[in-house]
């Protein structure tokens, strides 16, 4: 995979996180008294359109807590989300709804992510019939048959069940759930780190071209130091909850860091 790492961006910035936290209250089952563990402290980063930033750490760092934030299944305990300007941790709920359309999480075990009783069709028309009224128009047959094909799942694997498929046909078929509605960020969760390396090559390039063709932003979250200097435009590294470097892959991923895990 011949990916080189970019200039710096000239692009706009699309999301914008500033000065996030996130605590967990714990309660202990002998005392009953209440800790409280800090997972996010002071969080800033910019993702510009069209780009790909990647949030590398270690296990533990506070990543998958950050990505729940941006995509609203978590509240973070204060700071901001600003996704083209407007702060979306204040947004009615109507609003919010809307949003959460053009942002979309990816997890890294699809097989837990996907209803197992519905075909690859199924799957894939699920989110557009639930958001239907945004598709006035729209066959739907036609749009699922259109998805698949843009993440390579030809008719042969149209009336599969998620079990009946290899982890990349999985996290494929996840890619096209996500890009269903038309998302203008994905949020990719350890996406590809379960897989082999063929498969995530191949997702890779996928993910990149579907970049290419649609303007799409990607936040990928990985501990894969090698994936991340493929893909990303930027890096930055989490650790104990708080970012301790950013820039350029050739800047950060330098042999100085260690390999995370």
């Amino acid at each position: 995979m011949a990916v080189e790492a970019t200039a710096a961006s000239t692009a706009p910035t699309l999301l914008r996180v500033e000065d996030l936290c996130l605590a967990y209250e714990v309660r202990h089952r002998v005392s009953r008294e209440r800790t409280k563990t800090i997972a996010l402290q002071d969080v800033s980063l910019e993702l510009c359109s069209g780009q790909t930033l990647a949030l590398v750490g270690p296990s533990g760092s506070g990543k998958s807590s950050l990505a729940r934030c941006l995509v609203l299944l978590e509240r973070p305990s204060s700071g901001r989300i600003l996704y083209q300007g407007q702060d979306i941790l204040k947004l009615s709920p109507d609003a919010e709804k809307s949003v959460r359309q053009e942002l979309h999480l990816i997890f890294q075990d699809s097989a837990t992510a996907l209803n197992p009783r519905f075909t690859v069709q199924e799957l894939v028309a699920e989110p557009l019939l639930i958001h239907k009224s945004i598709f006035p128009g729209v066959n739907f047959n036609e749009k699922v048959r259109e998805l698949l094909d843009q993440v390579e799942l030809g008719k042969t694997w149209h009336d599969r069940r998620p079990l009946e498929l290899s982890g990349g046909q999985r996290q494929r078929v996840a890619i096209a759930r996500g890009f269903a509605l038309r998302p203008k960020i994905l949020v990719l969760d350890e996406a590809l780190s379960a897989l082999d390396l063929s498969a995530q090559a191949q997702l890779a390039n996928l993910l990149l071209d579907l970049q290419e063709c649609h303007g799409l932003s990607y936040l990928y979250v990985t501990h894969d130091l090698r994936m991340a200097r493929a893909l990303a435009d930027e890096v930055a590294v989490l650790e104990a909850g708080r970012i301790v470097q950013s820039g350029l892959p050739a800047e950060v991923l330098t042999p100085s860091l260690q390999p995370v895990s």
